[in-house]
């Protein structure tokens, strides 16, 4: 008689094997799928990494690039710029799998960089995907800064001899708010000498400062180099003075007393013009003057501590309404102006083409003006130096920037 099998829920001995297989593939095929999931997400990973590097490397290179657009050769330069800051960055031209392209714009002052890459994959290529092209570009622009502050000290000797730098400033305690540059070398002794506003100059290497002064001075904005920048005259040549008065050469304004409102205290309104040398000395002395020399020394002496309070004549045009001294001397030794100053205020432009200017100071002296001459010698100590308002200064560093 037949009988009935019981379902007992358990597989037979034959077909646990067969499961066991069918678990093995779908195993693998799951294992399979991550695995190339992963390993895309991966190669994914690496080239936004090398994109990102990519767009760094021609950002910087399109900005390294545009410094050079005011050049004489400006498309050859900025392209070996480019292409410098590029290799610099790991993007060399040179390699086979790398190319960078410079692309100066000289009317437009901009310059373009574009790299382009092929991307490098770690798991990518098993699977027959290949590798894209991973690149970024860049475009950079020179933009021109407007004018720094007004000059207050200028040296137009392009002499690049360290040992006599036609800027020198070995005084200490000097503030000087405007624009110091040298067209050639430039020392500062200090200690403690602090400049609001550019400080320039153009030799290779010509900027100096003592160790003391690198330890206790300031810098707003840090010094940098600048070519060779135009005098900044304040009058072209002996017969544009405007004389009201005409003395003998080596007259001392002490001892002439049609010169004085109230003598050894007050100054007429003049200029004082004299082919050969001029001086003044005392101490509290006040004065709308201007002292003008054609071939001779101008020397202000102060004897005191009260200190000289001195500004340009009102008689002077426009063009030359801050004309406070004037030495078209080119004497073979010493300056064609010389002040000693002990505190006090001296306002206006000291021009010596030809020469040098040599101001010594203590006691806190005001120069409210420029010193313009072809070399400079600052000693003493306590001088603030402030530019003179509407005069501007020298260029100050372009500004180079990224376009959208």
């Amino acid at each position: 008689m037949p009988t009935l099998a019981l379902r007992t829920g358990c597989p037979s001995p034959a077909s646990a094997p067969r499961e066991r297989g069918q678990v093995l593939i779908l195993f693998v095929m799951g294992a399979t799928v991550i695995f190339l999931i992963g390993a895309i997400v991966v190669d994914i990973g690496l080239w936004v990494s090398e994109r990102r590097n990519a767009q760094a490397a021609a950002d910087l290179a399109s900005l390294a690039a545009a410094t050079q657009l005011r050049n004489a050769n400006a498309s050859g330069d900025a392209q070996a710029k480019g292409l410098d800051f590029a290799k610099r960055n790991g993007f060399d031209y040179a390699d086979s799998n790398i190319d960078v392209q410079v692309n100066p714009d000289t009317s437009n002052e901009t310059v373009e960089v574009t790299i382009d890459e092929q991307g490098v994959s770690l798991f990518a290529g098993i699977f027959g995907i290949t590798s894209p092209h991973v690149g970024a570009s860049a475009v950079a622009a020179y933009g021109e800064s407007p004018p720094g502050p007004g000059w207050v000290l200028f040296a137009n000797s392009s002499d690049c001899n360290p040992n006599s730098p036609p800027l020198n400033i070995l005084a200490n305690h000097v503030t000087v708010n405007g624009s110091t540059h040298s067209n050639g070398n430039l020392h500062i002794e200090g200690p403690q000498d602090d400049f609001v506003g550019p400080v320039t100059w153009v030799c290779p290497g010509g900027f100096n400062q003592a160790p003391d002064q690198q330890n206790t001075g300031s810098y707003q904005p840090a010094p940098y180099p600048v070519g060779s920048q135009p005098a900044a005259s304040a009058v072209g040549s002996w017969s544009d003075v405007p004389c009201t008065v005409t003395v003998p050469p080596g007259t001392n304004i002490n001892n002439n007393p049609a010169l004085w409102d109230i003598p050894g205290v007050r100054l007429k309104s003049n200029v004082i013009c004299s082919d050969g040398d001029l001086s003044l000395s005392g101490d509290g002395i006040s004065g709308h003057v201007t002292f003008a020399s054609n071939q001779g020394q101008i020397t202000i002496t102060s004897t005191g501590s009260t200190g000289n309070q001195l500004q340009p004549a009102d008689s002077l045009p426009s063009s030359l309404a801050d004309l406070l001294a004037v030495s078209f001397a080119s004497p073979t030794s010493g300056a064609a102006i010389d002040i000693a100053a002990a505190g006090g205020l001296y306002r206006g432009i000291i021009h010596a083409p030809n020469s040098q200017i040599a101001l010594t100071g203590s006691s806190n002296v005001n120069i409210n003006g420029i010193l313009v001459a072809d070399t400079i010698l600052l000693s003493g100590n306590n001088f603030r130096m402030t530019a003179l308002p509407g005069l501007s200064g020298p260029p100050l560093p372009p500004e180079i920037h990224l376009e959208d």
